[in-house]
């Protein structure tokens, strides 16, 4: 029984510890979840631009939260080798190839 025990709790120690590719999948989602904040956020500023109060404290709020997100996605990307991460990242998330391609985009524009 106690060995029992033991070895529910390592399964469970070694299944909370975090590893590339439940940190990649966590930055997919904060990734994607930062993409669709910014439609919002241009929305908000153009109406806080007219003096919009209201619009104001929403795009503080929404600023916060994405402040605080940049700071996780930091933390987690600096447990790792950048090139190793950054290619597991990219071939693994859907996101992160919507913003290559939007980069690509803005490039092609500027040129």
């Amino acid at each position: 029984m106690k060995n029992i025990i033991i070895l529910i709790i390592a399964c469970l120690a070694l299944s909370s510890c975090s590893n590339m590719e439940s940190d990649a999948d966590k930055v997919c989602d904060l990734t994607t979840e930062m993409i669709e904040m910014m439609p919002p956020m241009v929305k908000l500023s153009m109406k806080a631009g007219f003096g919009d109060e209201d619009s104001k404290k929403e795009l503080d709020e929404l600023q916060a939260s994405l402040e605080k997100m940049s700071k996780e996605l930091e933390s987690i990307k600096g447990k790792y080798d950048e090139e190793e991460f950054k290619a597991y990242f990219s071939e693994n998330c859907a996101g992160a190839k919507e913003l290559l391609e939007m980069g690509k985009a803005f490039d092609s524009i500027g040129k």
